[in-house]
């Protein structure tokens, strides 16, 4: 059933060519989840953003960098189940599975779709939500102009790998003892930990230091100042936080089982890449070898030369720039 949305502060569009500002409640798969509405002109096309994490709410940061995409299109950022705003102490846990977040995917659709009399949108993944969007691709491609993932996933097992020798190779180069030593260890337990959530938290910390999750930064924190200029209601630091805890310990293992060169070897929908150099949180070389043997109608990368696992924040000019260009595909979908 397609989700039912009411409006919780601003207000809906008027007119067909006006602008739109909506954070809103929405049923998806029987629980009430957030998304929010943007657009600077509602004639533009629909793109619906599908968050990484799990658990990790980018609404924030897409109002802080990525302004510019609602001169081009209806943006729709979605709190997934568990996520943030999406988030209450009272969620089953027995409805935190992948299938059922992808069938919250395609409910969004359908109910955007019919909302503002659209056959088709944009549909952007991020991280962890490549998986979801690239699934909502493959089995609905007729509801989709084309599928953008940034960060791309393949097979998360191989991501894991990659990513720690990763880790350990510029831990090396750095002679950073006290990584080595910790890094050390938890290759020793690596594959069988790959499902532990303080193992993979430990590797991430040091991936981060090493600047493959911000280029240039040892954690995420650059990315986060003045968000005090957030409209309030949209960011909420405490519950983001408990929520993504709650959503890593539900997913991870689910995660884990990624494999998206078998599961989706083939779109039926042109794709497109965004790809940070430095990325190897997602790392970008199986990434680029998914692409190479994905088969699509049309297929592209961009690469980011000075980003890591999150190119539109970390390159946000360049990243508004490439999708406002495939913004105007649309009139040929």
């Amino acid at each position: 059933m397609a989700g039912t949305a009411n409006t919780t502060f601003a207000a809906k569009q008027k007119t067909q060519n006006s602008k739109v500002f909506s954070l809103e409640d929405i049923t998806l798969g029987g629980w009430p989840q957030k998304i929010l509405i943007t657009s600077n002109d509602t004639t533009r096309p629909l793109l619906l953003f599908v968050h990484g994490g799990p658990g990790f709410t980018e609404m924030a940061l897409m109002m802080k960098y990525n302004q510019d995409l609602n001169n081009h299109f209806i943006v729709v950022n979605w709190d997934q189940r568990g996520t943030a705003l999406s988030y209450k102490p009272s969620i089953p846990k027995s409805t935190m599975t992948m299938e059922q977040i992808i069938a919250d995917g395609h409910d969004l659709t359908e109910s955007l779709k019919k909302r503002f009399h659209r056959k088709k949108i944009f549909l952007v993944g991020h991280s962890y939500g490549t998986y979801i969007a690239t699934t909502m691709a493959s089995r609905y491609p007729k509801d989709y102009y084309a599928y953008i993932g940034i960060g791309q996933a393949a097979n998360m097992m191989d991501n894991e790998r990659v990513s720690l020798a990763y880790t350990i190779k510029m831990a090396k180069a750095a002679h950073n003892q006290k990584a080595i030593k910790e890094l050390a260890i938890l290759e020793k337990r690596f594959p069988n930990n790959s499902s532990y959530l303080p193992d993979l938290y430990a590797r991430r910390k040091w991936l981060a230091y090493f600047g493959g999750a911000v280029w240039g930064h040892h954690d995420y924190n650059s990315l986060y100042t003045n968000m005090d200029t957030i409209p309030k209601g949209i960011y909420n630091e405490e519950l983001a936080e408990t929520s993504e805890n709650f959503t890593m310990e539900a997913l991870w293992a689910q995660v884990m089982t990624i494999d998206l060169p078998k599961t989706a070897p083939k779109l039926k929908v042109p794709v497109y890449f965004m790809l940070g150099r430095h990325d190897f949180n997602a790392p970008y070389p199986l990434a680029v070898k998914h692409f190479n043997n994905l088969k699509a109608p049309y297929k592209k990368i961009i690469m980011f030369e000075n980003s890591a696992h999150l190119p539109c924040f970390e390159e946000p000019e360049k990243f508004n720039r490439v999708m406002a260009a495939i913004a105007k595909t649309a009139d040929k979908g």
